[in-house]
This record gives structure tokens, C-alpha cells and sequence, in this order.
């Protein structure tokens, strides 16, 4: 298997096809272990890619062994997505409680809400936004992967054996702000960092034909 690709909380599991028309999008949403999801990953992929959460999620996968790719790229993705004392400019934490009840409370209009924010201060904005808002669909399981993304920081991981990696963020994302990727690029040991100007969480959909490109020099 030559490229396995895993989506952001919430998005179609073949929300990457644009940049990955061939890839293995792997559907983690119907889990409720992480341990479990982690065990069910194809173990050596040639390119693993990940946005958002899926980011995340692929780079514990990776450190802890699950998943050894030849090389990793990360889109918008958290290295830890809330604020505090050793991380302060993450997400407000008082934001993350507003985000959870109303995902309790109105699922489906909270997703579209989101989805603006996904594309908010892109130079693609409206076109973004559409896309976004053609998939929306409710996860059975939202909520363990929200709360899983909620809690996680990968201060906790090892990543000393990790696979050279290109991290792509927006520098408009108000989803998983910039100082992410930042983080990223400190804690990898081989790591090319690209920091979109124009570009706020959907990288994918902010210039697909960049993103083809590297993938296609990396398979």
C-alpha cells in the first residue's frame, strides 16, 4: 500500500481525494478505542498524510510504532490543540467548552459553524466553504474523537525514530492556530516546515495542485 490518508474530526474519511485520488482513506470515525484504531493501521505505508486530528492522530501512530511510513505529511495539524501552562497559545480552553455543548446541543448546524471557520481568511474562503458544506455528516462516534482531541498534547510522545516529515498550516487557520506547526518542526528530527500565507485550515482545498505535487515526489 503505497499512501494511506486519515481525515480531520468530522469530514468525510475521503475528504483528502483531491490531493490522494488513490490513496487508502482509512475511516477511523467508527471507533471508540484509539488503541483499537491504532492496532488496525496498515503498517507501512510509502506516504502517510493526515489533517487536522488525523494529523494528530497519525503522529502518535507513527512514535508509538503502529504506522511506520516512509515519510509523513501533516495538514493544520494540532500538536496540542488546547491552551495551557506549557502550551499558551492553543485553543482557549473556554472556547473548547462552548464547542462541546454545542455539539451536544446541535450537531449538524454546529458542523456548518465549523466549516466556516475552517475556510475563514482564506484567500478561497467562499469555494472552500461550499466544499466543506457538501460533506457534512454526522459521526455516530463524534464525540470520543472530539474528546480525544481535546485531551491529547504530543509533549508525551517519543519521536526520536520518526520518518522525515513536511508539515503544511495555514497561517490563517483559527482552527489549529500556526504555533502548531511550529511545535512540530521543533520536536521532529527531520522535518520540512511550509507555512501558507494565504491559506487558513483546509490546505487540501487552498492549493491541491502544490500538494499533489509533493505527494508525488515522495511516492
Amino acid at each position: 500500500m503505497t499512501v494511506l490518508c486519515l481525515t480531520g474530526w468530522q469530514q468525510p474519511a475521503d475528504a483528502l481525494t483531491s490531493i490522494a485520488p488513490d490513496a487508502l482513506h482509512f475511516d477511523y470515525a467508527s471507533y471508540t478505542d484509539v488503541g483499537a484504531m491504532f492496532a488496525a493501521l496498515p503498517r507501512a505505508p510509502k506516504l502517510a498524510i493526515g489533517w487536522s486530528l488525523g494529523g494528530q492522530l497519525l503522529a502518535r501512530a507513527a512514535a508509538e510504532g503502529y504506522c511506520r511510513p516512509q515519510a509523513v505529511l501533516l495538514l493544520g495539524a494540532p500538536f496540542q490543540w488546547l491552551a495551557d501552562e506549557h502550551f499558551k497559545e492553543g485553543f482557549p480552553q473556554e472556547m473548547a467548552g462552548g464547542v462541546r455543548e454545542d455539539y451536544r446541543r446541535e450537531p449538524e448546524a454546529m458542523l456548518k459553524r465549523l466549516n466556516g471557520l475552517v475556510a475563514l481568511g482564506d484567500a478561497h474562503e467562499k469555494q472552500i466553504t461550499r466544499t466543506l458544506n457538501r460533506g457534512v455528516r454526522l459521526w455516530e462516534n463524534g464525540m470520543y474523537w472530539l474528546n480525544e482531541l481535546t485531551q491529547f498534547s504530543c509533549r508525551s510522545l517519543d519521536f526520536s525514530a520518526f520518518p522525515r516529515a513536511i508539515i503544511v498550516h495555514g497561517m490563517k487557520d483559527k482552527v489549529i492556530y500556526p504555533v502548531n506547526a511550529e511545535a512540530y518542526a521543533k520536536a521532529l528530527p527531520q522535518c520540512e516546515l511550509m507555512l501558507w500565507p494565504e491559506c487558513a485550515h483546509a490546505p487540501h482545498l487552498h492549493d491541491s495542485d502544490v500538494l499533489r505535487s509533493l505527494i508525488a515526489a515522495h511516492v
